[in-house]
């Protein structure tokens, strides 16, 4: 079997697949916020081990999300300013090693949405705008994920802001007044209730964004996912129509559970690729009998 785990603000969900891509069991932590490493990590060890029990099998492989920016080459979650998921350097690799029979592949929750959204499109930029803002770069069918894995991290972005000044793209909403309280993360309730001149002003910082990503990306076309973004699709486009390289905006084709959607796809992949090794290396031992 194989582990799928999802580490988001709302709390750790984790899934136990077999080799036909069906959920065998599934367990729900919900985290507090803000959230902490302490919290984040207890909740993802509580929800493995009950899942597991449930299934009554072992896992040979966990891959994980979470939403906050993933070092490549260890796993663990990077603290950047201004992120709204604050869960430090937690380490979900150690966590669920002692879980898991074989590697434990983590990657944040934009790459996977996007990889999700793959069956769509080979070449695209894939827009997080969600309580969190990301972006993924997907190149002939492969996410780009940059030297430390750190690529697409576009809050910081400089864009348009209100009045016309420039301004990170996270400072917006705090200009606009659509952060949630004590925190960076956008109060999606409070912007997909806003007027049409707030939507507008965010149609044109995005728009500001999608003209950086296509000058360095140079996408077929631009998906727009998250929990706010596809709402906000006419601002946007509206917005990017007076780009010198006008690229095709569109919404996210996958809307439900797209981040899940990817770990499992991934998960599925892993564990009939093991299970195929396996039975591979075992013919030949006994061929050589």
């Amino acid at each position: 079997m194989a582990l799928a785990v999802v580490i988001a603000p709302e709390g750790v969900v984790a899934e136990c697949l077999d080799i036909y891509g069906d959920t065998v069991s599934r367990a729900v932590r919900p985290i507090d916020r803000p959230a902490r490493p302490s919290q984040a990590a207890d909740a993802l060890a509580a929800a493995t081990v009950e899942v597991l029990a449930a299934a009554g099998r072992p896992a040979r492989l966990a891959v994980v999300s979470a939403a906050d920016p993933v070092d490549r080459a260890t796993g663990r979650l990077v603290q950047l300013p201004d992120s709204p998921f604050l869960v430090g350097d937690l380490d979900p690799v150690a966590v669920l090693a002692p879980h898991a029979g074989g590697p434990v592949v983590v990657d944040n929750d934009v790459n996977w949405a996007a990889l999700a959204e793959r069956n769509t499109a080979r070449d695209f930029a894939y827009l997080y705008l969600g309580e969190g803002l990301g972006c993924a770069i997907v190149s002939d069918g492969e996410v780009r994920r940059g030297h430390t894995g750190l690529t697409g991290e576009i809050a910081h972005l400089l864009t348009v802001g209100p009045g016309g000044r420039a301004v990170r793209l996270i400072e917006v909403f705090g200009e606009l007044g659509l952060r949630r309280d004590g925190s960076t993360a956008i109060d999606v309730e409070r912007l997909l209730d806003s007027d049409p001149a707030t939507r507008e002003l965010i149609g044109q910082a995005v728009a500001g964004v999608v003209a950086a990503v296509v000058a360095l990306a140079d996408p077929q076309e631009i998906v727009v996912g998250g929990s706010w973004g596809p709402a906000l699709i006419g601002s946007i486009r509206s917005a990017t129509t007076p780009m010198p390289r006008e690229v095709p905006v569109r919404p996210a084709v996958l809307t439900g559970e797209p981040v899940l959607a990817g770990v499992r796809a991934e998960a599925l992949n892993r564990l009939r690729s093991a299970i195929t090794t396996s039975n591979t290396v075992n013919v030949r031992g006994q061929g050589t009998r």
